[in-house]
Parts: C-alpha cells; sequence; structure tokens
C-alpha cells in the first residue's frame, strides 16, 4: 500500500534534476548579460549537499552591469597564435580565445597587456586548455583537471630594469610559471530566484588552487646561465615579487539552467566559506541587451603613478552625480572602494597606508554600473 506513493515521490524527485547540455555553450555573436553585486548580505549558496534546495537571490543588488561579447574567433587580431580557435572576447586590455566542442567549452589563452601587471604585451597559452563548461552536466558530476601557463619577460625593458638593475648578478630575463588546480563538483539540485525570475538549477562548486613561481635566468658567463626559482632568495609576502608567489585557493558556487546561456549566478566565497564576497548574475531585461561602447565621453587618471603614500584622481567631463571608484588587485579581489558626489572637473586623494606594494587596477563606475574608466595603478613601498 506505501510502496505505490513512495515510488511515485521518489520518481517525481527525478525528474525535477536537469540535465545541463552544450545548447548552452556560447556560440558567435552571443552577448550574455551580467549584473554584479560587490556586497551582497543574507545569502547562502554554500547550502550541504543535496537535491530539491531553494537558494533566494532576489535581494542581490545590481553594483555593476556587463555585457561578455563572443566573436568569431577570426575577429580577433591575435587568432594566427591560436589555432583551432573558434571564439574570442575582445576587451579593452586583450583577447581570450575559446575552442567549442559537444563535450567542452574550453580557454585556449590570452594576449594583450600581462596579467602580471608588469606593462608588456604577452601571448600565453593554457596547457592543456583549461575546461570552462562540460556537457552533459549532471547531478553527482565530478570532473578536475590541471593546467599551466607560462609568462615569461626580458629584464632589460621597464619596469623590470628598475628592479633588476642593481643587483650583483646579471639576469637575462624573468619567468612566471602558474599552474591551476580545478576540482568541479555538481553537488547539488533545485531552485534559484534572482532579480526578476527563478530557475531549475544544478549547483557546482568550483575549487581552483591556482600556484604561481617565479623563476629568473641569471648569466652565469656569457652564454650560460640558468633559471633558479626566485622563492629561494625572497621568500612569499612582505610586498614586491613576492606577492605574487605561493597557492590562492578560490571556491565559487555556480548556478546553471538548462536553457539560459548565462550561469544563473556565481557565488564568490571567503576562504573559511563563511562570507559571500561577490556575486555575478543573470541581468534580466525587458529590452534587447546593446553591446556597450569602448569610448566614454568622462575619463580618470591616477597621479603620481607610481604612487608610494598617496594618489590624486582626478577626473573629467563627469556628468554630475554619485560615483564609486573601486580598486581591485591584480588577481581581481576586490580590495577597496567608496563613493564620491563628482561632476564635470574633480579631484580626490586617496591615502595608500593599508596597500602592500604592487600592482591594481582601479575603476569609476556611475550609480546606472557605467565605468568611466579601468586603469593600472602601481603601488611603491620604501
Amino acid at each position: 500500500m506505501l510502496l505505490a506513493p513512495v515510488l511515485s515521490t521518489l520518481c517525481t524527485l527525478a525528474t525535477a534534476q536537469i540535465t545541463v547540455t552544450n545548447a548552452t555553450f556560447p556560440v558567435a555573436g552571443d552577448s550574455l548579460v551580467y549584473a554584479v553585486d560587490n556586497a551582497p548580505l543574507g545569502l547562502s549558496p554554500a547550502s550541504a549537499p543535496g537535491g530539491n534546495q531553494v537558494w533566494d537571490f532576489s535581494t542581490l543588488q545590481k553594483d555593476d552591469n556587463l555585457s561578455v561579447v563572443y566573436r568569431p574567433a577570426n575577429a580577433g587580431n591575435q587568432v594566427a597564435n591560436f589555432p583551432g580557435a573558434d571564439l574570442v572576447i575582445t576587451g579593452q586590455t586583450g583577447e581570450t580565445y575559446f575552442n567549442v566542442t559537444n563535450t567542452k567549452f574550453e580557454a585556449l589563452g590570452y594576449a594583450g597587456a600581462d596579467p602580471a601587471g608588469f606593462g608588456l604585451d604577452v601571448v600565453t597559452k593554457f596547457s592543456p586548455p583549461i575546461v570552462e563548461r562540460k556537457s552533459p552536466m549532471n547531478f553527482f558530476d565530478i570532473n578536475s583537471q590541471s593546467s599551466n601557463l607560462s609568462l615569461t619577460f626580458p629584464t632589460d625593458q621597464p619596469p623590470l630594469d628598475s628592479v633588476f638593475s642593481n643587483l650583483p648578478v646579471n639576469i637575462d630575463s624573468m619567468r612566471v610559471a602558474i599552474t591551476t588546480n580545478r576540482l568541479d563538483i555538481v553537488d547539488a539540485w533545485g531552485t534559484a530566484s534572482i532579480p526578476g525570475g527563478s530557475y531549475p538549477v544544478l549547483r557546482q562548486r568550483r575549487t581552483d588552487y591556482t600556484t604561481t613561481g617565479i623563476e629568473v635566468y641569471v648569466v652565469l658567463i656569457p652564454g650560460f646561465g640558468q633559471w633558479i626559482d626566485l622563492s629561494t632568495i625572497i621568500g612569499g609576502g612582505g610586498g614586491g615579487l613576492g606577492d605574487f608567489l605561493g597557492t590562492d585557493t578560490t571556491v565559487t558556487y555556480r548556478f546553471y539552467n538548462d536553457v539560459e546561456k548565462e550561469e544563473i549566478a556565481i557565488a564568490t566565497m571567503s576562504n573559511d566559506l563563511s562570507t559571500v564576497e561577490s556575486v555575478r548574475f543573470k541581468n534580466i531585461v525587458t529590452t534587447p541587451a546593446i553591446e556597450p561602447k569602448i569610448s566614454f565621453s568622462g575619463g580618470i587618471q591616477a597621479f603620481p603613478n607610481p604612487a608610494v603614500e598617496w594618489v590624486r584622481f582626478d577626473c573629467v567631463n563627469l556628468t554630475p552625480g554619485e560615483y564609486t571608484l573601486k580598486i581591485f588587485n591584480i588577481i581581481g579581489k576586490l580590495v577597496w572602494k567608496k563613493n564620491y558626489a563628482l561632476g564635470g572637473t574633480s579631484s580626490f586623494r586617496v591615502e595608500l597606508d593599508d596597500f602592500k606594494k604592487g600592482t591594481y587596477i582601479y575603476s569609476l563606475v556611475d550609480k546606472q554600473g557605467n565605468s568611466v574608466g579601468t586603469k593600472r595603478l602601481v603601488v611603491l613601498k620604501p
């Protein structure tokens, strides 16, 4: 007598689980529209694994808006360096190339301004390509991979010449090696609500262990040298190049629907998983998305740059209103922000007492989330 209701319940739960297929992979011409909440409150994306869950993200705020536009690979200037590429994303600092198969959507590499912030142009490739999405995706799926990339810089060009010129040995070049170990686990399913809608989803927990090492090529005698691990000389932390060394762990909870190409939400967690640091989510709009223009009427500039104790930000041609200055570290983590009432030509000063030596990215955005300018800031310390 009880068997039929139990079987009925089990069948209902089984059919409630979705399967995410390659129909959700981006294709040329897609413009995926997102919003970002940089200080979310009251969210619980890191619930225990399991099925038939409800995640309420409907209180998210739209601090920033962004559109990710996928173009055919041949629209990129560096496509010759990425044979087999299908798609490219072009941005203000460079181009990222992707390969698409029936089972994988994977990043091949990047060409443009170096991600280490040394002010040099690079072409770097993941080896092997790093998988961003897999198909089909089902509850209980587990995937792991390791990928490497390396960046080699000559040390006789600015700004590295000032770092290595006064050393008692001849350092010809520097190599940054980055290894990413990625573990993806589809550990839950249910319904996720964001501002404007609710979706059946699979939840994937992604853990990225990113290890950065720096080697320098020391010329021992003319025509002969060897690579030396810089960490054995300077150690990690303490400012300068040492801040790049070591392993960083990033945990994100990613919510996928079987129809929408945008991730419904991506929650980036603190290291102890107790706090949601930011959420990028599908921006539900009622009008067709328009690709954002690169040029803006307003502008922002930092002076001095490099800066030591303070930096002044000079703004021009701003429409009067409320703006937010955000400063990110080199791996994209928000480390400082403040709101300002600005208009026309405006200047304001930021003290750098709490900033470590290194390269940062600053961005000024208006109240609607439109970027006025995004540029590099280098902080030096005595």
